[in-house]
């Protein structure tokens, strides 16, 4: 039997998965990325958005020595609006120039590492396999409950969503809208329950922090999105069109169509609620996360 080749992947995110009061969406994409065995996680690189960058990158070595994996590559990224040279930077544009063709990056936050990384190289983007983010509305509002959320993922540096957006690279975007369809509630408690009491008190946490904002019972997987499309594009109903979203359109997260615009795969909905749940549940299973 011939080997199946993986998908290599590289995780930008702004994971604050064991910050009190902090999404943990970004760590829970990156359990699942390490419980494929069909995906190489080649490294991780950090950005501000859900947190401060000091304290993403602390969230996300802490998550790192809790599924005992410290030896994956993790740079620090940006900390701000703008595409700043920093490690992160420089890791994803050598990663994929050495490789072209071959990586794919699942951008669970801002987008200005990837921005920055086109910089330093003006390759970056013909060589890179795929960038599947989330992020964006395509219409307003976004209501949870009795909020209106805001998007804090392509707003919080406009300018590099315009250009990951209007690169011309292979780009699949999560907008909020479908990430609704994949919740998590308190009867899901039961499938992570298997990674101790601490990592269990985290999740509830952020089901009662959650709930206390929007007034719902639940929360939303917004970045396992992206991971589970890696190796499962078939579970996301194709969304071929074409955008026009400016630097100012972005800066509330809204993307604009025109047929006269840049091509980009806004998948419309998932396919199948039910296999897209064992499958997140079947990753989980298999890592360990010990604080």
């Amino acid at each position: 039997m011939s080997r199946v080749e993986k998908h290599r992947v590289l995780y930008d995110c702004d994971n604050t998965l064991g910050l009190p009061r902090n999404e943990i969406d970004d760590g829970l994409a990156l359990l699942y990325l390490l419980g494929r065995p069909d995906i190489e996680v080649v490294g991780l690189t950090t950005t501000f958005g859900n947190g401060a960058i000091a304290d993403v990158h602390r969230a996300t070595q802490a998550l790192l020595r809790a599924v005992q994996r410290p030896d994956l590559p993790l740079y620090q990224g940006a900390g701000q609006r703008g595409p700043a040279p920093t490690p992160a930077a420089h890791f994803l544009a050598e990663t994929v120039a050495a490789a072209p063709g071959a990586i794919s990056i699942v951008a669970a936050g801002p987008l200005g590492n990837l921005h920055a990384a086109a910089v330093l190289d003006p390759d970056f983007f013909a060589h890179v396999k795929q960038i599947v983010c989330m992020g964006g509305y395509r219409r307003h509002p976004l209501r949870i409950g009795w909020r209106n959320l805001t998007e804090l993922n392509l707003s919080c540096d406009p300018e590099a969503a315009h250009a990951v957006l209007h690169s011309g690279a292979n780009v699949t975007l999560m907008d909020g809208h479908i990430c609704l369809q994949a919740a998590f509630g308190w009867r899901d408690l039961r499938h992570v329950r298997h990674w101790g009491a601490e990592m269990t008190r985290i999740v509830r946490r952020w089901l009662l922090a959650f709930g206390a904002y929007c007034g719902v019972a639940r929360f939303y997987l917004w970045d396992l999105l992206p991971a589970v499309y890696i190796s499962h594009p078939d579970l996301f109903a194709p969304g071929p069109v074409r955008h026009i979203s400016t630097v100012r359109d972005l800066e509330t997260g809204t993307l604009v169509f025109d047929e006269s615009g840049t091509p980009l795969n806004l998948p419309a909905r998932i396919v199948d609620i039910a296999r897209f749940r064992a499958l997140l549940f079947e990753a989980w299973r298999a890592v360990r996360v010990v604080f």
